[in-house]
């Protein structure tokens, strides 16, 4: 019975799209549906069917999968495409712009891990909870040498066949940067490669719209396995910890908004314009999986400059990301601390900050990484690695909220970068004819 229920809410939704309901509506209302759905199915069946787990588990797993499908080629082709589409421009823009982007969402990340600890602190987190046994376990060290080392993309192939995506993006902006200076010395030469990249690029943007228009379908399931999986007994055990996760990341967007507002866009346009990616954030709980919708955004929506609208959000999936490595990990720290019975300074949350920054440079942007994250700030400061498990029962709660902050502040450091890096209007306007005269063609 339920089986049938969930095929013709699926059949509602696949009439609505031939009847032509816009994608936004049709998004909120799977996810609406699927909340809804999840409680009928919590309430009238103690034990989900497997058949049923196993349906709900084919669409969102199918959906999650070809969104990562397009990881690699989409990162790939959009860094290399980001690098020589600068061609035109003088050198500098381009160092500019880099060091900008990972400049700013670095800071942005260490920004949200003190705001992420003070919160914590505040509301004493961990105060009154006791787990020795975690706190005995004992935990191996990761050296950051190591960590770094094992970005560099000594095989791309190897690299890409195990989405090691850092040493994918790290090989792609190498390569990219070799075609630019390649084409300076002899554009021939290089405009074939630069070519095959351009149509590669889009044909994979081409993929990515169609699907994402099977966003409505994978977040119906998601949504319904979340709350099937997840009920009220789960939450009431780390309330607090959930309650002030969610305090401190709205705090971060609140730090978004303030420094967009200050970037001089309106903040009523812009949340207009990135709505979709923050929906597909919350809901498939994936920076990579959101890359084209917010690639989308912050180049047809925002209106952000090309360069920036693929380079900024492939950077930002990669590395920083506010809420994974930087609230996170600063509200685990206080926790620990709190139940271990070690005063909570203000040192020491700058301090977790600072670290933060650096340990965010080996974040990657899928689900569950917010660990590595964690593990990384917990072994530097010599803390019980294992204590981070405590929270694993309400992870993709916590994780949902994590992801749509991630791809907030990626938005954010882009239209930074955009509004603060400016090119000479003479090489802007060649840049714009050469690119329009490449669409075309």
């Amino acid at each position: 019975m339920l089986i049938v229920i969930f095929l013709i809410l699926i059949a509602l939704l696949i009439i609505a799209q031939l009847k032509g309901i816009s994608f936004n509506l049709r998004a909120v209302s799977s996810l609406v549906i699927g909340v809804v759905f999840g409680i009928f199915v919590k309430t009238t069946a103690d034990v989900p069917s497997e058949s049923l787990i196993s349906l709900l588990n084919f669409f969102s797993d199918t959906y999650i999968s070809l969104l990562k499908m397009l990881i690699i080629p989409l990162v790939f082709t959009a860094i290399i495409h980001a690098i020589v589409n600068l061609r035109h421009h003088e050198g500098s823009y381009l160092t500019r712009m880099a060091f900008k982007s990972i400049a700013v969402i670095l800071i942005l990340t260490g920004i949200s891990a003190v705001i992420g600890g003070f919160i914590g602190s505040i509301m004493h987190i961990g105060t009154g909870m006791h787990f020795d046994s975690a706190l005995n376990m004992s935990h191996s060290n990761t050296s950051i040498v190591s960590t770094v080392v094992g970005m560099l993309p000594s095989n791309p192939i190897a690299a890409m066949v195990n989405n090691n995506v850092i040493a994918v993006v790290i090989f792609a902006a190498f390569l990219g940067v070799a075609a630019l200076k390649l084409h300076k010395q002899d554009n021939k030469v290089a405009e074939p490669f630069i070519g095959v990249v351009h149509s590669t690029f889009f044909v994979a943007k081409k993929l990515a719209n169609m699907i994402i228009s099977l966003t409505p379908y994978g977040v119906i399931a998601l949504m319904s396995l979340m709350t099937i999986e997840h009920g009220l007994s789960t939450l009431l055990q780390m309330i607090n910890f959930i309650g002030a996760m969610y305090i401190a990341m709205i705090v971060v967007m609140i730090m978004h908004t303030i420094l967009i507002v200050l970037s001089g866009v309106n903040p009523i346009f812009y949340y207009k314009s990135v709505w979709r990616a923050l929906l597909v954030a919350f809901t498939t709980r994936s920076s990579f999986g959101t890359l084209p919708v917010t690639m989308d955004a912050l180049s047809n929506r925002l209106k952000l400059s090309e360069s920036v609208s693929n380079f900024t959000p492939s950077i930002g999936a990669t590395i920083g990301m506010n809420a994974c490595a930087g609230v996170y990990p600063a509200m685990l720290v206080v926790m620990t601390l709190a139940i271990m019975g070690e005063p909570i300074t203000w040192q020491i949350i700058l301090l977790v900050g600072a670290i933060n920054m650096i340990a965010s440079l080996g974040v990657s942007g899928i689900p569950g990484t917010a660990f590595v994250a964690a593990g990384v700030t917990f072994a530097t400061l010599g803390l019980p690695f294992n204590i981070i498990a405590l929270v694993q029962g309400v992870d993709p709660i916590l994780d949902m909220g994590r992801t749509a902050t991630n791809v907030n502040g990626t938005m954010t450091t882009a239209v930074i970068t955009d509004k603060t890096t400016k090119l000479d209007p003479e090489l802007a306007t060649k840049d714009n004819n050469a690119l329009e005269g490449a669409t075309k063609a």
